[in-house]
């Protein structure tokens, strides 16, 4: 029996469950509790409910961030502790190589490990199975260019594979929903309920009409009313997915396994909305706030986590892995971010940020899609934009411009000697990231292009 499993026993504690429920796209004022505002003509106080209910009876990080703004590479931060420079994954389907995973540690320590993914970005040739006794990526319909279930069908899939759980092992569950990402196509329900009743654009968040909005968007030729309404289906996208997500707790509720577990909800990255010129629906491209800026959320059941608490101090993907492990019992292990649960613990905590003289946990992003053909040596997102965060204070390099842009949220300009030492910072990551990797096309992108032409 593995030492954790020991040691809990010998307390009379059972090991606690984990539940890592992971959402695609979803940047953190796409939630009520971060921010989103309902149309008023709704009458809805909330489009999330469900997680907004789960933070204020558990508690959310106010400032967390994602190292990078792609999906593969994000959850192998989430997984790893390691940022891209660590883990080496450059974007979707480059898969990840040696480093190990959570799911790895935690069957190691006698979990039975399940995960359940909703799109062909992380299927299992991208190599986040690793550790998992259940890696269900069986998506099998083809929406825009990537393989996906919806979030009712996540579920569904989610309970089953809990079903056929092992009962005499403490369980980590990863479910994944990948609905927000484009298109936006929400069930009808969510339409009604999220976006203005009046609207008789004929826009949609998919297809032909979709992309001549975003080309109109950035010749500045878009109107407003299209854009409002694009804007408000991506919102119905998480509104519906803040619904299965209660379904799911309900199950796992049902099943006995939300009496002694850990429940934690975090985006892999954000999503650029109408009010973009450049970039509007999407990202990868850039480390603007919007996309890097992601909710997480952690309720602990029978576990001495905080309560009712809003933390306001950041942190970022790459602590998330080892914090995890220390509020299991564990020894952290996994990669080299910095583990911040002091600020999660019940109890007097650490939340408190700033520069120089405050403590602070820097964060490092880079972006991960090339408008450009792919660099031919060196790490391959050297020649995107980079970014780092730390104290309230930012600095970020951009293509073809040779020193550091600054970006602050402090309400003054920055003090040069903290913006010197933040592009210190920033040339330290860039010099020690890895060796160019070869591009590679992940199995299901080579079907969804081969599905809709592109390739022979």
């Amino acid at each position: 029996m593995p030492w954790s499993l020991i040691i809990a026993s010998a307390l009379g504690a059972p090991a606690p469950h984990l539940v890592l429920v992971s959402l695609d796209t979803t940047r953190a004022d796409a939630l009520s509790c971060y921010g989103a505002q309902p149309r008023p003509a709704q009458g809805a106080a909330q489009t999330t409910p469900v997680l907004d209910a789960l933070a204020a009876d558990g508690l959310r990080l106010e400032r967390f961030y994602a190292n990078a703004p792609s999906t593969l590479s994000s959850h192998a931060t989430m997984l790893t502790g390691l940022d891209p420079h660590g883990h080496s994954v450059v974007r979707n389907g480059y898969p990840l190589g040696p480093p190990p995973t959570l799911a790895e540690r935690l069957q190691g320590e006698g979990y039975d490990t399940i995960a359940v993914v909703g799109a062909a970005a992380l299927e299992s040739a991208m190599g986040l199975d690793r550790g998992f006794r259940i890696y269900d990526d069986e998506v099998l319909s083809l929406r825009g260019l990537m393989y996906q279930d919806t979030a009712d069908g996540v579920v569904r899939r989610a309970l089953t594979a809990v079903d056929a759980r092992r009962p005499d092992a403490p369980l980590f569950l990863l479910v994944h929903f990948y609905d927000p990402h484009t298109p936006y196509v929400p069930p009808e329900p969510y339409v009604r309920a999220v976006t203005d009743p009046g609207y008789r654009g004929g826009v949609t968040g998919d297809g032909p009409r979709f992309k001549r909005l975003a080309q109109a968007v950035r010749s500045g030729g878009a109107r407003r009313e299209d854009v409002q309404h694009v804007d408000e289906l991506y919102l119905a996208e998480v509104a519906f997915v803040d619904a299965q997500i209660g379904l799911l707790l309900d199950g796992l509720r049902r099943r006995g396994l939300l009496e002694h577990s850990l429940v934690v909800v975090v985006a892999d990255h954000g999503e650029t909305l109408g009010d973009d010129p450049i970039y509007a629906w999407s990202h990868g491209s850039n480390v603007a706030h919007e996309v890097m800026w992601v909710p997480l959320i952690m309720r602990g059941y029978g576990m001495p986590l905080a309560r009712h608490a809003v933390v306001q101090r950041q942190a970022s993907m790459d602590g998330l892995a080892p914090t995890l492990e220390i509020a299991l019992g564990l020894q952290p292990t996994l990669g080299t971010g910095l583990p911040f649960y002091d600020l999660l613990r019940a109890g007097p905590a650490l939340d408190r940020d700033g520069w120089p003289d405050r403590p602070t946990l820097p964060v490092r992003v880079e972006a991960t899609r090339p408008r450009r053909a792919e660099v031919a040596e060196g790490w391959n997102n050297l020649a995107l934009y980079r970014g780092i965060w730390a104290g309230g204070w930012g600095a970020f390099a951009a293509p073809f411009i040779d020193r550091p842009l600054t970006f602050y949220d402090q309400g003054a300009p920055p003090d040069p000697g903290i913006l010197g030492e933040l592009g210190l910072m920033l040339e330290a990551w860039d010099a020690a990231a890895p060796p160019h990797v070869e591009a590679q096309m992940a199995p299901a992108t080579r079907r969804a292009l081969e599905a809709l032409g592109y390739l022979e």
